[in-house]
């Protein structure tokens, strides 16, 4: 009887998974069953390693937003041996996140479980959304994957958790929650009861010579950044899909708002949102005529979306929409945020961020 594609496939997978234990450094057993670790990860699903990883691969999509979460815990550079492409266009932070980064295999964006695989992991870290498409065979070979959402200040504290019990690290895990938290709470309690304006907050993209506005569903991390900010986000009620919702520029101009903030991954959004701005009907518009069109600031990645960076976002909305609230310059925030999280000095952080940082209103 011939054999069908998927069937070989599933044997192949299963040969290596037999095979990668002989190329794994022996382990005591007593001592692994000592350091055994489980956890419940974003898909409630418990999983179990024999010991703290060593061998960690960062695969899928989204990977710049794994990778950037799981190196905020310090020394991790020595334990991961694979990642995805963690450029989104703006620069590759991975490069200052890791100690040695071109010793790193660095995996395509579609590379499959194979691929994976064959870098012997004892630990695979994967976005949700990942599980069908590449979790699921990588778990019939019998490899530890963990699944994060990373997509939500209550995700990003549960996800940073079971990255501090995977690591061994649970007290820095609750350092970053807790720094993350007074940011937050600081955010709320200066912009309780003020005045908010009707924000409009858009991702913006280019193909060839045509430019398509998203707009995210409610629950994202765009919203909580507007209202964090001290804004009312005025776009829910045309974005109903799960995912990025595209809209039409009369269905904007129906909305007039009163503060548009322009997103680009792959390009500074600075001269994104001059190209739009420059287009006539945009001029129709209240934000463009006062003035209110920003664009989000980034460095190696916008801060308009859920990665580490997201507090900075909702930061810098605050002082866009709120200015005489804030008296700390912006910038001195983005340096506190990388001191923090990240562990950088004053004067690392003007060699590797400052030049990159780009936007609006970065006094």
């Amino acid at each position: 009887m011939a054999v069908s594609r998927r069937s070989a496939a599933l044997a192949l997978l299963l040969l290596i998974a037999m095979l990668v234990p002989l190329a794994l450094p022996a382990v005591d057993g007593a001592a692994g069953a000592e350091g055994e670790i489980t956890i419940r990860d974003a898909r409630g699903r418990e999983v179990t390693l024999p010991a703290a990883p060593e061998r960690i691969v960062i695969a899928g999509r989204a990977v710049a937003l794994l990778a950037n979460a799981l190196y905020l815990f310090p020394e991790v550079s020595d334990r991961v041996v694979a990642v995805g492409v963690t450029d989104q266009g703006l620069g590759d932070f991975f490069s200052v996140l890791d100690d040695d980064p071109g010793e790193k295999t660095r995996l395509g964006r579609s590379a499959g479980p194979e691929e994976v695989l064959a870098r012997n992991p004892d630990l695979v870290l994967l976005k949700s959304y990942m599980r069908d498409s590449l979790g699921r065979p990588l778990e019939t070979a019998g490899v530890p994957v963990v699944y994060l959402d990373l997509e939500t200040p209550e995700q990003y504290a549960r996800d940073l958790r079971i990255l501090g019990e995977l690591l061994g690290a649970p007290e820095r895990a609750e350092d970053i929650v807790d720094a993350f938290d007074r940011r937050r709470a600081a955010l709320a309690r200066a912009t309780a009861g003020v005045e908010r304006p009707r924000v409009l907050l858009i991702s913006v993209s280019a193909r060839g010579n045509a430019v398509s506005f998203r707009v995210a569903p409610e629950g994202w991390i765009q919203g909580t950044q507007v209202e964090l900010g001290g804004g009312d986000p005025i776009w829910y009620d045309r974005a109903l899909s799960p995912g990025w919702n595209e809209v039409q520029f009369e269905q904007i101009a129906l909305w007039d708002p009163e503060v548009v903030v322009i997103v680009s991954y792959r390009a500074p959004a600075g001269e994104v949102r001059d190209e739009v701005i420059a287009d006539a009907r945009w001029q129709t518009l209240s934000a463009v005529r006062n003035g209110e069109v920003y664009a989000m600031p980034a460095d190696f990645h916008s801060y308009g979306q859920p990665d580490t960076r997201w507090i900075l976002g909702a930061e810098w909305l605050a002082r866009v929409l709120h200015p005489e609230l804030l008296e700390e310059s912006f910038r001195e925030r983005v340096y506190s945020f990388y001191r923090e999280f990240y562990r950088m000095d004053r004067a690392e952080y003007e060699e590797l961020i400052e030049p990159r940082l780009s936007g609006d209103l970065l006094e």
